[in-house]
């Protein structure tokens, strides 16, 4: 017979990062709506990883979360289809977030860095959707769910992890 062994994270950031990717992926299946309260926890998910995590694996965060709300069909209902347009440009945004919010915080302070990341990208989402609105690709919803929503759910997620951050560095003080 045969043992079989599990390597499991041996760090206590690798245990974060991956509850992150996970939690990132499940939060639109758990919480079925409305776009800004699980666009406002993904955005959180995304500035903690970039406060705690600090890795260049940052992949799995940045997609994970649209490909679960594109499976479970919440963020459009019928519209849900249009947001296959959208994917590579949300993970673009999503990357832009965290490596902006990442390299903001080296010189800013930590509030300076939630509104200079989330309007990166608000304004790649924005554009996007201006741009196929434009060409009649996708109805014209998308300009409100990608330009005040995104911004919004960015600003709050971004207060959101601060709150955590302080939280978690409080009790490890």
């Amino acid at each position: 017979m045969e043992t079989k062994t599990i390597t499991l994270p041996k760090t206590t950031t690798q245990v974060l990062e991956y509850s992150l990717f996970t939690t990132s992926f499940l939060i639109p299946f758990l919480i079925s709506g409305p776009q800004l309260l699980t666009g406002t926890i993904v955005n959180a998910l995304l500035f903690l990883f970039a406060l705690k995590v600090k890795s260049k694996s940052a992949l799995p965060i940045v997609i994970l979360p649209s490909i679960g709300a594109l499976l479970n069909g919440i963020l459009f209902g019928r519209f849900t289809v249009f947001l296959l347009y959208f994917l590579p440009f949300i993970w673009v945004g999503n990357y832009v977030l965290v490596q902006t919010f990442s390299s903001l915080t080296k010189k800013n302070s930590l509030m300076v860095s939630v509104i200079g990341s989330s309007l990166f990208k608000c304004g790649i989402l924005f554009a996007t959707a201006y741009t196929l609105t434009l060409t009649k690709i996708v109805p014209m919803i998308f300009l409100q769910s990608m330009g005040l929503f995104q911004l919004a759910t960015a600003l709050v997620g971004g207060m959101v992890a601060l709150f955590i951050n302080t939280i978690i560095s409080q009790k490890h003080d």
